[in-house]
C-alpha cells in the first residue's frame, strides 16, 4: 500500500491536469474560462522565467521586455503583413532571442542585483521608445494609444468565438515549457545552471562555462515568454506599451515563480493558482474602492513566504499531500481490521 502511494504529488498532477483537460466541456461560461486563461498563461510566464531566474539564478526584473517583444512581433506581423500568428509566434520568439543574446553581453558581466537593475532599466528604454514613436520602422505601432488587432474570425488566425479555443492553446504551451524545463533539469544543463546558481565562481573552475550556460538559459527564457506574449496580443486583440512592458508585469511574473518555489518544476505553476485567482477575486470585490489591494496582497504573500516558507508554497503543498495519503492508507487499514 506504501508503495501505491509513494509519489502522490504525481498522482495529484495527473489528476489536475486530467481535469483541466475536461473542465471546458463542462464550463461554458466565459468569464470561468477567461480566469482559467490568465492563471495558465501567466503560470505560462513564471515557468519561462524560472528557466533563467530560477535554474540559473539570474534574478530578471525586465522579463516584460520579452513578453512585449512578442506582442507587438506578432501584432504586426499579423496586422501589417498579414502573417499567421502560428508562424509570428516563432518569429517573435527568435528576435527576443537574438535580443536577449545582444543584451546578455553585457549584462551577464555584472552580478547580483546589477544584472536585476539593468534588465529593468532595459524594460524602460523598450517602453519608452514604443510609446513615444506611432510608427517603428514605417509600421503603424499606435504609440502610447496602442494598437487594436483587426477581427478575422478563422482559426489560421488564432481567433476563436469562443475563450475555450484560447484555453486549450495556453493549455497546450503551458504543458511544452514544463516539459522543456523537466529536460533542462535533468540534463547536464541543468546541473551546470545549479552549479552556477549556487557559485559561479566555482562553477567556472570546475570548468563550467558560465557565460555561454547562462546566455542559453536566456535564450530559451526569452523565446518562450515571447511566444506567451504572441498568444497574450491574440487574446486580447490589443497591445499598448504600458501594458505589456510594465515594470509591474515583470516583478508578478517573477513574484509568481518566487511564492510557489522558484528552481522548481511545478513551483511556477503552484503559484500562479494560488496568487492570480486571489488577484482576480480582490480586483472585482474590492477594486473599485481600494485601488491597488492586489498588489498590497502580492507584497503580504511574497514577505510571508520569505520568512515561513523559503522554499515556496510548492513543498509545503507536496508535503500536505502526503500526510493526506498516510492518512487515507490509516484509515482504510483501520477499515479492514
Amino acid at each position: 500500500m506504501k508503495e501505491k502511494f509513494k509519489q502522490p504529488w504525481n498522482i495529484f498532477i495527473i489528476l489536475v491536469f486530467a481535469a483541466l483537460f475536461l473542465f471546458p466541456a463542462f464550463q461554458s461560461q466565459q468569464f470561468i474560462i477567461n480566469s482559467l486563461c490568465l492563471i495558465l498563461l501567466y503560470a505560462f510566464w513564471a515557468s519561462s522565467w524560472n528557466i533563467l531566474g530560477g535554474y540559473a539564478g539570474q534574478f530578471s526584473l525586465g522579463h516584460a521586455c520579452f513578453l512585449g517583444i512578442g506582442a507587438y512581433t506578432t501584432g504586426i506581423l499579423f496586422q501589417h503583413f498579414n502573417c499567421s500568428p502560428w508562424i509570428g509566434l516563432l518569429i517573435s520568439g527568435l528576435i527576443a532571442g537574438g535580443v536577449s543574446l545582444l543584451i546578455g553581453i553585457p549584462c551577464f558581466r555584472l552580478s547580483g542585483s546589477y544584472f536585476t537593475l539593468s534588465t529593468i532599466a532595459l524594460c524602460s528604454v523598450i517602453r519608452i521608445i514604443f510609446n513615444t514613436n506611432r510608427t517603428l520602422f514605417g509600421l503603424e505601432t499606435g504609440a502610447a494609444s496602442g494598437m487594436k488587432l483587426s477581427w478575422r474570425g478563422s482559426l489560421i488566425d488564432m481567433q476563436f468565438l469562443d475563450k475555450r479555443g484560447f484555453y486549450y492553446v495556453i493549455l497546450g504551451m503551458l504543458i511544452l515549457v514544463l516539459l522543456i524545463s523537466y529536460a533542462i533539469q535533468h540534463s547536464k544543463m541543468g546541473y551546470y545552471l545549479a552549479a552556477i546558481r549556487t557559485n559561479q565562481d566555482a562553477a567556472a573552475s570546475l570548468g563550467v562555462n558560465v557565460m555561454g550556460m547562462k546566455m542559453s538559459a536566456m535564450f530559451i527564457s526569452a523565446f518562450l515568454t515571447a511566444m506567451g506574449g504572441g498568444i497574450y496580443a491574440m487574446f486580447l486583440q490589443y497591445i499598448d506599451p504600458a501594458t505589456v512592458f510594465s515594470n509591474s508585469l515583470s516583478t508578478k511574473i517573477m513574484v509568481l515563480a518566487v511564492v510557489g518555489g522558484s528552481g522548481t518544476l511545478w513551483g511556477p505553476v503552484v503559484g500562479a493558482a494560488l496568487l492570480i485567482p486571489i488577484q482576480q477575486i480582490l480586483n472585482s470585490r474590492l477594486g473599485a474602492s481600494l485601488a491597488g489591494i492586489a498588489d498590497v496582497a502580492y507584497g503580504i504573500m511574497l514577505m510571508f513566504v520569505i520568512f515561513c516558507m523559503p522554499k515556496g508554497f510548492k513543498d509545503s503543498l507536496v508535503k500536505w499531500i502526503q500526510a493526506l495519503c498516510r492518512r487515507v492508507i490509516k484509515i482504510k487499514k483501520k477499515e479492514q481490521v
